[in-house]
Protein backbone atom coordinates (compact mmCIF):
# COMPACT_ATOMS: atom_id res chain seq x y z
CA UNK A 1 0.00 0.00 0.00
CA UNK A 2 1.21 3.00 -1.02
CA UNK A 3 1.45 6.15 1.29
CA UNK A 4 -1.20 7.95 -0.73
CA UNK A 5 -3.36 5.24 0.27
CA UNK A 6 -2.48 4.67 4.07
CA UNK A 7 -3.04 8.59 4.14
CA UNK A 8 -6.80 8.13 2.55
CA UNK A 9 -7.63 4.84 4.57
CA UNK A 10 -6.69 6.83 7.76
CA UNK A 11 -8.45 10.16 6.77
CA UNK A 12 -11.62 8.17 6.75
CA UNK A 13 -11.25 5.93 9.65
CA UNK A 14 -10.37 8.85 11.58
CA UNK A 15 -12.42 11.70 10.22
CA UNK A 16 -9.43 14.15 9.84
CA UNK A 17 -8.22 16.34 6.79
CA UNK A 18 -5.41 15.15 4.72
CA UNK A 19 -2.94 17.05 6.32
CA UNK A 20 -3.62 15.42 9.47
CA UNK A 21 -3.76 11.97 8.56
CA UNK A 22 -0.14 12.73 6.65
CA UNK A 23 1.49 14.07 9.56
CA UNK A 24 -0.03 12.00 11.96
CA UNK A 25 1.41 8.83 9.08
CA UNK A 26 5.35 10.48 9.12
CA UNK A 27 5.26 10.88 12.90
CA UNK A 28 3.99 6.96 13.16
CA UNK A 29 7.13 5.97 10.58
CA UNK A 30 4.17 4.83 8.10
CA UNK A 31 2.21 2.21 10.77
CA UNK A 32 -1.45 3.03 10.18
CA UNK A 33 -2.27 1.61 13.55
CA UNK A 34 0.03 3.81 14.96
CA UNK A 35 -0.86 6.71 13.38
CA UNK A 36 -4.65 6.37 14.14
CA UNK A 37 -3.65 5.93 18.13
CA UNK A 38 -1.59 9.10 17.76
CA UNK A 39 -4.50 10.89 16.40
CA UNK A 40 -7.14 9.28 19.22
CA UNK A 41 -4.44 10.75 21.85
CA UNK A 42 -4.62 14.42 20.08
CA UNK A 43 -8.20 14.04 20.23
CA UNK A 44 -8.20 14.38 16.22
CA UNK A 45 -9.87 11.27 15.37
CA UNK A 46 -13.69 10.37 15.64
CA UNK A 47 -14.78 8.68 18.67
CA UNK A 48 -16.93 5.94 17.24
CA UNK A 49 -18.85 3.80 19.45
CA UNK A 50 -19.29 0.38 17.72
CA UNK A 51 -20.56 -2.62 19.53
CA UNK A 52 -20.83 -6.21 17.81
CA UNK A 53 -23.18 -9.06 18.79
CA UNK A 54 -24.39 -12.08 17.57
CA UNK A 55 -27.39 -11.65 19.50
CA UNK A 56 -30.39 -10.90 16.82
CA UNK A 57 -32.13 -7.78 17.88
CA UNK A 58 -34.54 -5.98 15.46
CA UNK A 59 -33.88 -2.25 16.79
CA UNK A 60 -30.54 -3.02 15.27
CA UNK A 61 -30.98 -4.80 12.27
CA UNK A 62 -30.59 -3.27 9.13
CA UNK A 63 -33.86 -2.78 6.67
CA UNK A 64 -33.72 -2.98 3.61
CA UNK A 65 -34.73 -0.10 0.84
CA UNK A 66 -37.90 -2.07 -0.52
CA UNK A 67 -39.47 -3.33 3.02
CA UNK A 68 -39.32 0.29 3.97
CA UNK A 69 -41.47 1.28 0.97
CA UNK A 70 -43.75 -1.38 1.98
CA UNK A 71 -44.16 -0.65 5.24
CA UNK A 72 -44.98 3.59 4.04
CA UNK A 73 -47.45 1.20 1.33
CA UNK A 74 -49.01 -0.53 4.37
CA UNK A 75 -49.56 2.72 6.26
CA UNK A 76 -51.11 4.19 3.14
CA UNK A 77 -53.46 1.13 3.16
CA UNK A 78 -54.87 1.36 6.82
CA UNK A 79 -54.71 5.11 6.07
CA UNK A 80 -57.11 4.94 3.31
CA UNK A 81 -59.30 1.72 5.35
CA UNK A 82 -59.69 4.72 8.25
CA UNK A 83 -61.24 7.27 5.88
CA UNK A 84 -63.28 5.05 4.29
CA UNK A 85 -64.45 3.60 7.78
CA UNK A 86 -65.27 7.41 8.79
CA UNK A 87 -66.83 7.95 5.53
CA UNK A 88 -68.75 4.68 5.71
CA UNK A 89 -70.27 6.23 9.73
CA UNK A 90 -70.82 10.20 8.03
CA UNK A 91 -72.93 8.57 5.03
CA UNK A 92 -76.29 6.81 5.34
CA UNK A 93 -78.58 4.47 3.23
CA UNK A 94 -82.26 5.41 3.33
CA UNK A 95 -85.01 3.17 2.77
CA UNK A 96 -88.07 5.66 1.99
CA UNK A 97 -91.62 4.37 0.84
CA UNK A 98 -94.20 7.37 -0.33
CA UNK A 99 -91.64 9.95 1.05
CA UNK A 100 -91.67 8.06 4.36
CA UNK A 101 -88.08 7.48 5.55
CA UNK A 102 -88.70 3.65 6.65
CA UNK A 103 -84.71 2.58 7.41
CA UNK A 104 -82.17 5.16 7.48
CA UNK A 105 -78.71 3.26 8.98
CA UNK A 106 -74.52 4.30 8.43
CA UNK A 107 -73.52 2.61 5.50
CA UNK A 108 -70.84 1.12 7.70
CA UNK A 109 -73.92 -0.83 9.61
CA UNK A 110 -75.64 -1.62 6.18
CA UNK A 111 -72.21 -3.38 4.83
CA UNK A 112 -71.92 -5.25 7.81
CA UNK A 113 -75.21 -6.48 7.81
CA UNK A 114 -74.24 -7.65 3.97
CA UNK A 115 -71.33 -9.45 5.01
CA UNK A 116 -72.88 -11.49 7.87
CA UNK A 117 -76.75 -11.62 6.40
CA UNK A 118 -75.66 -10.80 2.65
CA UNK A 119 -78.73 -13.79 1.33
CA UNK A 120 -81.78 -12.69 3.39
CA UNK A 121 -80.68 -9.03 2.92
CA UNK A 122 -80.36 -8.60 -0.41
CA UNK A 123 -83.87 -10.64 -0.98
CA UNK A 124 -85.47 -8.03 1.35
CA UNK A 125 -84.16 -5.33 -0.82
CA UNK A 126 -85.63 -7.00 -4.23
CA UNK A 127 -88.86 -7.84 -2.75
CA UNK A 128 -89.29 -4.12 -1.14
CA UNK A 129 -88.86 -2.81 -4.53
CA UNK A 130 -91.50 -4.43 -5.78
CA UNK A 131 -93.49 -2.86 -2.81
CA UNK A 132 -92.72 0.72 -3.78
CA UNK A 133 -89.74 0.89 -1.62
CA UNK A 134 -87.01 3.65 -3.15
CA UNK A 135 -82.86 3.56 -1.72
CA UNK A 136 -80.68 6.13 -1.59
CA UNK A 137 -77.46 7.41 0.28
CA UNK A 138 -76.96 10.53 1.91
CA UNK A 139 -74.91 12.21 4.18
CA UNK A 140 -71.86 14.19 3.89
CA UNK A 141 -70.57 13.35 0.58
CA UNK A 142 -72.15 13.72 -2.45
CA UNK A 143 -73.09 10.28 -4.13
CA UNK A 144 -74.86 10.57 -7.17
CA UNK A 145 -73.66 7.51 -9.41
CA UNK A 146 -74.69 5.19 -6.18
CA UNK A 147 -78.18 7.58 -6.54
CA UNK A 148 -78.48 6.53 -9.95
CA UNK A 149 -77.91 3.09 -9.87
CA UNK A 150 -80.81 3.22 -6.87
CA UNK A 151 -83.39 5.46 -9.07
CA UNK A 152 -82.63 2.88 -12.12
CA UNK A 153 -83.09 -0.46 -9.93
CA UNK A 154 -86.35 1.29 -9.04
CA UNK A 155 -87.44 2.05 -12.11
CA UNK A 156 -86.83 -1.24 -13.45
CA UNK A 157 -88.77 -2.78 -10.64
CA UNK A 158 -91.73 -0.63 -11.83
CA UNK A 159 -91.69 -1.46 -15.61
CA UNK A 160 -91.49 -5.45 -14.20
CA UNK A 161 -94.76 -4.55 -11.72
CA UNK A 162 -96.42 -2.56 -15.08
CA UNK A 163 -95.53 -5.83 -17.43
CA UNK A 164 -96.92 -8.03 -14.82
CA UNK A 165 -100.17 -5.98 -14.22
CA UNK A 166 -100.92 -6.13 -17.86
CA UNK A 167 -100.75 -10.04 -18.08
Amino acid sequence: MDTFEKVEKLREKANVTFEEAKAALEEANGDLLDAMILLERQGKAEERRESYSTKEDASLMVVDEPERTEKKRGNAFTDKLKTLWHKSCENFFVIERENEVILNIPICVFLLILMFAWYVTLIALIVALFFGCKYSFRGADEMKTANTVCDKASEAAEKVKEEYNKL
